[in-house]
């Protein structure tokens, strides 16, 4: 029926332009077509890790659909991705802060120290992920991001570099500020 469907709304003539580049009619056609594409040699390795099985599988696909990151795999809490950490030796995990067993604290206390840890939060400014800045995360970035932001946000930290939104920065050095005005000179 859809391919029925795909013929009485498609113009006539190739399906594809001529550079290669079309419209894809299938998922299966954009597996095939992804796994046909060169891999860099320097592919940043990413871990997911959250609660969630749909969540854990939209960032998946979000993370492959570029060439340049490969997911290693997939954690349902902060237990299971250290075991995966030590066993797949990713550069980046992506921690879903929001749904996680205990919290992302102990989450990101167990993986951290290890490998770079971005937090993906609903509220940047959560007390919650200001103590895992504290226990070693690396980055955070909003659930209400732009999703070409998380491949940015996963070169930034692979790359060594920290990433934190304006609001998370500003409460940090509100209290960088509060707790150094108590220290004496």
């Amino acid at each position: 029926m859809l391919q029925q469907l795909t013929a009485t709304i498609a113009p006539p003539g190739p399906r594809t332009a001529a550079t290669g580049r079309g419209a894809v009619l299938s998922i299966e056609a954009a597996r095939r077509r992804r796994a046909r594409r060169p891999q860099s040699r320097d592919l940043i390795r990413v871990l997911v890790v959250g609660s969630h099985a749909l969540t854990r599988a939209g960032l998946r696909l979000l993370l492959e659909d570029d060439a340049d990151l490969a997911v290693v795999g997939e954690a349902p809490s902060g237990a299971e991705g250290a075991r995966l950490v030590r066993a797949t030796d990713p550069d980046v995990v992506l921690l879903d802060a929001g749904c996680l067993e205990p919290d992302p604290v102990a989450s990101t206390r167990v993986l951290a120290g290890r490998v770079a840890v971005l937090l993906l939060t609903e509220s940047e400014a959560d007390d919650r992920v200001l103590a895992a800045l504290r226990t070693g995360a690396t980055g955070v970035l909003a659930k209400d991001s732009h999703p070409a932001e998380l491949a940015t946000a996963v070169r930034t930290l692979a790359s060594g570099g920290a990433l934190l939104p304006p609001r998370t920065g500003r409460r940090l050095i509100t209290e960088l500020v509060n707790t150094t005005s108590l220290v004496p000179r």
